[in-house]
């Protein structure tokens, strides 16, 4: 007796579904919503912005991280996107277990003062975002004179 390709399929499919049936009705959902999480973290969690100008002392902010919290988020907050007419950006993060600390540049879109999507970064415990005033090269050409 020769079995069709159709009804080999359905007879590997009923013992892979009894199978299953036996033990996995008692293992709940993924995602269980029972797991304790630690929120008080979260909500203790904070981030720096270090505001440079070309001339002068550095300001910083410190703020407190809320949920999604980008890149964006972190600089309308601590006011430095008004601050600078212009402004190079930098996220600094240290890698958890190596203890390095991570670069990332992040770039605004030209005339409108929006952090470029790619570059829009969510904010984590401990991240420092340095702003530094950016004249186009003008303070370099007032340096050598």
């Amino acid at each position: 007796m020769k079995i069709s390709n159709r009804s080999g399929l359905l007879a590997s499919f009923v013992i892979t579904v009894a199978l299953f049936a036996s033990g996995c009705q008692t293992m709940g959902t993924f995602g269980n919503k029972n797991i304790p999480t630690d929120n008080t973290a979260k909500s203790t969690a904070q981030y720096q912005v270090v505001m440079a100008p070309a001339v002068g002392k550095a300001q910083v902010y410190t703020g407190n991280i809320s949920e999604n919290l980008t890149v964006q988020g972190a600089l309308e907050e601590s006011g430095a996107l008004k601050k600078f007419r212009t402004m190079k950006i930098d996220l600094f993060r240290v890698v958890e277990g190596s203890g390095q600390t991570l670069k990332m540049a992040c770039e605004l879109q030209p005339s409108k003062k929006i952090v470029k999507f790619e570059q829009d970064y969510q904010i984590l415990p401990g991240d420092r975002l340095v702003v530094t005033a950016d004249n186009g090269g003008i303070d370099k050409i007032l340096k050598r004179n």
